[in-house]
């Protein structure tokens, strides 16, 4: 297999690295590694995807080649406890792939196992996945293990297509650089004006820091989970908006990523890729409204955001005729100059009891899960999943560039106005 990088992922590499999107599966029973073996080279004949890597050239055109990509690398270690898979997780998190290794595709796996219990990190390069795409590829990997001899049936409708964009869109997106370079020199001008020469306001993939990064959890229980989502029915608003206005008094810029697999210019159902864009909202929380009308607010804004020429707005000055130092210069200095609040995102998966996950497997179930997407430019990411019927809140940021104390109020705050809504409906219930 062998493809050039479309626009989305070719904007996700500009980025740099570490670019991750990262899981972590709980597992009840002993998975041995040959087992796991057998089922990750299945997911690699499912989706072609998890067995490459990136090849490039002087003139900027990147490609995606198969060629000598051997299968998904693991690292097999014993499970001691919940602390030690939560620093393996976050080590996965700050890693970056080699993208000079001639072998090694974009996905790596660590495997904790005792005789009750196996912890699977599962890591992937950004580039190539999505947060729905990972929450496929772990249905597919718990099916692999319960049935090793189940017939696969690869997905190739990504493969050789580059151009994933509907006409539409692709005749609005320009063939040359000059747009993005005539940006990128009137926010220099603008940040000289500001700063002067300085850069310490500017962030790049290589400021991480090692043992950065921060991750707060919390969830509903299976009640209160019930009563959040009637009450958003009941009010003809989404579980979605709800959740982001919950954030909005701390943080008034939320990034909302949006699923184009039904936006795209040819079908790409469950295939593993990257299929995401994104949807800004920008939106004080007024005080003067109770917070089911700040959601109804927030979600008329999402609308908006969410029409394709909002969509896909930033590919007009981010597609794949823009040399990747121009993109380079390009992301940081945007976020500094056009977002200068914190970087905000909150990816809702909705439902993974409806995407036909098996939970309880008499041989292997998922106990609990979770995940989070290193942000190269220092973003502060929301993952929120319901499983089991119970809403889970996976938060996460970067300590060297947001203060500890203010982000575990943004947490606290957050889950408090959720709870006080369920008190409000509770209390008038009795």
């Amino acid at each position: 297999m062998e493809r050039r990088l479309n626009d989305l992922e070719y904007f996700n590499f500009s980025l740099g690295q570490p670019y991750n999107l990262v899981v972590v599966l709980s597992i009840r029973g002993s998975i041995f590694e040959d087992e796991l073996k057998l089922a990750l080279k299945k997911a690699q004949e499912k989706h072609p995807l998890l067995k490459v890597r990136i090849e490039g050239n002087s003139e900027d055109f990147y490609w995606f080649t198969s060629k000598d990509v051997e299968e998904i690398p693991i690292e097999a270690l014993k499970f001691e406890n919940e602390s030690k898979t939560t620093k393996l997780f976050l080590k996965n998190l700050e890693t970056p792939f080699d993208m000079t290794d001639p072998v090694k595709p974009l996905f790596r796996v660590t495997l904790l196992h005792s005789l009750e219990r196996s912890d699977l990190i599962l890591c992937s390069q950004h580039t190539i996945t999505d947060g729905l795409s990972m929450a496929f590829l772990m249905r597919d990997l718990v099916d692999f293990l319960n049935d090793p001899n189940i017939e696969i049936s690869p997905i190739n409708s990504p493969m050789n297509k580059e151009d994933i964009f509907p006409t539409k869109i692709r005749k609005k997106i320009p063939k040359s650089a000059f747009r993005a370079k005539f940006f990128v020199s009137l926010l220099k001008a603008y940040y000289f004006l500001r700063h002067g020469t300085r850069k310490e306001y500017l962030h790049y993939a290589s400021d991480y820091k090692e043992d950065d990064l921060r991750l707060i959890s919390w969830n509903l229980s299976k009640e209160e989970t019930d009563l959040f989502i009637h009450l958003c029915k009941t009010r003809r608003v989404s579980v979605h908006s709800a959740i982001c206005t919950a954030f909005l008094p701390d943080i008034s810029i939320i990034n909302n990523p949006v699923n184009l697999r039904g936006r795209l210019n040819y079908p790409i159902g469950e295939a593993f890729g990257l299929y995401a864009g994104a949807a800004i909202v920008d939106m004080k929380y007024k005080d003067k409204y109770d917070f089911w009308e700040n959601v109804k607010r927030y979600q008329k804004k999402l609308y908006i955001s969410l029409r394709d020429k909002n969509v896909y707005k930033l590919f007009k000055m981010v597609h794949t005729g823009v040399p990747i130092n121009v993109l380079k210069d390009l992301t940081p200095l945007f976020f500094e100059v056009v977002v200068p609040k914190e970087a905000f995102a909150i990816t809702n998966l909705g439902s993974l009891d409806r995407l036909g996950i098996d939970l309880d497997s008499k041989k292997f179930s998922i106990e609990s899960f979770y995940g989070a997407i290193s942000f190269a430019l220092g973003a502060i990411t929301v993952l929120v999943y319901t499983m089991r019927g119970k809403m889970y809140f996976n938060f996460h940021y970067l300590e060297s560039r947001h203060n500890a104390q203010r982000m575990n109020s943004v947490a606290v705050n957050s889950k408090n106005r959720i709870l006080d809504r369920l008190g409000e409906a509770k209390n008038k219930l009795s």
